[in-house]
């Protein structure tokens, strides 16, 4: 899944870019629900029921929200800021795993063949670097992980990302998850900058620019169509 930087950052650019779309059906009463928000799919360790995520497809190597399982359940609380950066969560993870990582790693099975099962795969390609690698080094804090670490610090300076959230707020509703255990992610998020701002020049599996373009577009394209 994206780090909570990641979504964060994505929360960050929808507020820039809120301004452009006067239409937009959902006016962010709280930045620190809207923000917090962004983090409560994660704060549960049933990440399956969290994310809405159809079981059918759980053998594959991405699985990614369906969202009209969220919206036919909770779309009269879309108003509440805190629900609507959950949704934007999962709309965010579901373009992140359906459409940026394809673009950006290959899975191949032992026998070279790409496949999209998880238990099959044995290789990953990650594209921008020409670098094939053994499928039990990707998800680590030497590939996929590590990236993660080393954009983190950067992230937060250049999008200004407030770390310092307040957790008091109330569920208007959502069964998913209980709100309160995102204390536990806000007291981790000053742990995620151990590294210097310059540590995002040695990504191994992301290009930096184009996963800020994408995440760019999805934000730009979710405010002008949200459902």
């Amino acid at each position: 899944m994206p780090g909570f930087i990641l979504h964060l950052t994505a929360a960050q650019m929808l507020r820039s870019h809120l301004h452009e779309h006067p239409d937009f059906p959902y006016p962010i009463q709280s930045v620190n629900d809207f923000l917090v928000g962004n983090l409560l799919p994660d704060a549960t360790d049933q990440k399956e029921l969290s994310h809405f995520r159809n079981p059918v497809y759980r053998d594959k190597m991405m699985v990614f929200p369906d969202l009209t399982r969220f919206t036919a359940k909770y779309n009269s609380l879309l108003s509440d800021s805190s629900v609507l950066g959950y949704y934007f969560h999962l709309y965010i993870d579901r373009r992140f795993f359906k459409d940026f990582i394809p673009e950006i790693v290959d899975f191949y099975d032992e026998t070279g063949q790409i496949t999209d099962i998880k238990e099959k795969i044995s290789t990953v390609y990650i594209r921008n670097f020409q670098t094939y690698i053994p499928f039990e080094k990707y998800l680590t804090e030497e590939y996929y992980y590590g990236d993660y670490t080393k954009m983190n610090t950067y992230l937060v300076k250049r999008y200004l990302i407030p770390l310092n959230l307040n957790p008091q707020i109330i569920n208007p509703g959502i069964n998913e998850v209980q709100y309160g255990n995102v204390q536990q992610i806000l007291d981790s998020l000053h742990e995620y900058l151990s590294v210097t701002e310059d540590a995002v020049n040695d990504l191994k599996v992301f290009p930096l620019n184009k996963l800020l373009a994408s995440l760019e577009q999805y934000t730009i394209e979710f405010l002008s169509n949200p459902l």
